[in-house]
């Protein structure tokens, strides 16, 4: 079992979402108005829609990773190619998920 983390701003949420469902994800956690500062810049998390960050916590079994990994890869890819000159609030990371409980 892997853990995905989708961090974004807010205002690509319903991307996250289509793509989450064009995989027959259905389980997930949101955390919103998340804060930070990196490499697109401080997010405060509490100003304007467009200075808030997203979390995605997605708990994958070792079978749905491959295919969903690529579209988070392909989003990224299309996302970078769109914002020419900018950095690109979309970062994806997974991790090793062991449930306990």
């Amino acid at each position: 079992m892997k853990m995905l983390t989708i961090i974004c701003r807010e205002l690509l949420e319903d991307e996250v979402l289509l793509l989450l469902g064009s995989q027959g994800i259905t389980g997930y956690t949101v955390l919103n108005e998340v804060g930070g500062s990196g490499e697109t810049g401080q997010v405060s998390g509490i100003h304007g829609w467009k200075d808030r960050n997203k979390v995605f916590l997605i708990a994958l079994d070792d079978d749905q990773i491959p295919s969903l990994v690529e579209a988070v890869k392909a989003m990224r890819a299309r996302l970078i190619q769109e914002q020419v000159h900018h950095k690109v609030p979309f970062r994806a990371y997974l991790q090793p998920c062991e449930q306990i409980a």
